[in-house]
């Protein structure tokens, strides 16, 4: 099983001054006690999307501890049919910067059309019982591996409405509200669709596909959601513009934009009981994260837009015996990249002859 990912190159970054690792297995393990350096390299490798990375990470703590501001850089090789490429991320100006075979790039989101990453790490546990707006991000991230414009959508949404509560604040001119708010109208709505087509899409790959994991009923609510539902696409933009307008006075005073799908609540229920994901035992939230996850790389593979690559952090100390067997025989199924991290190394017996295996001690990375 050839490897997506031929080479990561770490400089300066976090526990590592310089660091070289060739992958040759689409299957890559990184083994070795608390705080001897594994998660550092599953972030590096995070770093190559439009997101902060796996841990959310400031610039400034990306550097290494003894190198000066701005000096991290990380390089990575891909395979893609017969041909590599060549991606590149630095810090500079406190920002990162991306290049794409040694050519700069204006945007990191560039690299999301070469490669697509997912993780799952530690803190995602709380995923399904912690605030809405964690959920909604989440979900949102994984449409956007389905739809590539679905990001800059919610990125424009937030501005159109960061300018009309200035508007409505300090200008107060109500032909430039009203244009304002038929652009947030319009991209609500396909910010709306494409949720929908996105959740139509993860329940008929659960369908397509059996799992040993129990999967969600995923849905989404909201006064958008509504509206689009009940009315066709033109009538719901006009119904938008209206109940915008409408909420001039109350937005004012609340400092928000109630209708919004900035305000959307996706729902993960379990099959058959309909009971909230937060209600739900820590085992099954975790199987509901597993599974989404293992949907969404089949949903990429078979998209072609940009290669999927898994890092799990610490995942399978988590899982009982027979769930780590299960989730390794899953991977091997799909056979998409994927990156571990664990302290004990009978922790990936599943994989024994499918892997490669670093061990990692205090930064030193050592093939076995």
């Amino acid at each position: 099983m050839e490897s997506d990912v031929l080479r990561l190159s770490c400089r300066n970054f976090r526990s590592y001054r310089r660091l070289v690792l060739d992958f040759s297995s689409k299957f890559v393990v990184f083994q070795g006690g608390n705080g001897a350096g594994k998660t550092n390299i599953l972030e590096a490798i995070s770093l190559f999307s439009s997101d902060r990375g796996l841990r959310k990470a400031s610039m400034s703590d990306l550097n290494s501890r003894e190198s000066s501001a701005d000096s991290w850089n990380l390089e990575l090789v891909l395979r893609k049919e017969q041909y590599r490429t060549f991606l590149s991320v630095s810090a500079q100006n406190g920002r990162r910067t991306a290049k794409i075979d040694n050519d700069n790039v204006s945007s990191l989101a560039k690299f999301e059309e070469i490669l697509w990453l997912l993780w799952v790490v530690p803190s995602m546990d709380n995923i399904f019982s912690g605030a809405w707006s964690d959920r909604r991000s989440f979900f949102d991230h994984l449409a956007s591996g389905y739809d590539k414009k679905h990001k800059r959508r919610i990125n424009n949404l937030n501005a159109l409405q960061k300018e009309r509560l200035h508007v409505m604040l300090f200008r107060k001119d109500k032909n430039w509200l009203t244009t304002l708010e038929e652009k947030i109208a319009l991209e609500n709505i396909q910010i709306t669709k494409t949720r929908l087509d996105f959740i139509k899409l993860l329940q008929e790959t659960f369908a397509e596909h059996p799992s040993n994991f129990l999967r969600p009923q995923v849905s989404v609510s909201g006064v958008v959601e509504k509206i689009y539902e009940s009315n066709s696409e033109e009538n719901a933009v006009l119904e938008l513009v209206d109940a915008l307008g409408n909420s001039r006075f109350d937005d004012v005073e609340k400092q928000t934009t109630s209708v919004s799908t900035q305000k959307t609540l996706w729902h993960a229920t379990a099959p058959g009981t309909n009971l909230d994901a937060e209600n739900c035992s820590t085992g099954e939230q975790k199987a509901f994260l597993i599974s989404v996850i293992l949907a969404m790389a089949r949903i990429y593979l078979h998209s072609r837009s940009g290669i999927p690559v898994l890092l799990l952090d610490d995942l399978l100390v988590h899982l009982d015996k027979t769930s780590r067997q299960n989730l390794i025989e899953e991977l091997l199924a799909i056979n998409v990249q994927t990156f571990f991290t664990g302290t004990d190394p009978h922790l990936f017996e599943g994989l024994s002859g499918a892997a490669q295996v670093y061990h990692v001690e205090k930064s030193i990375c050592a093939e076995v």
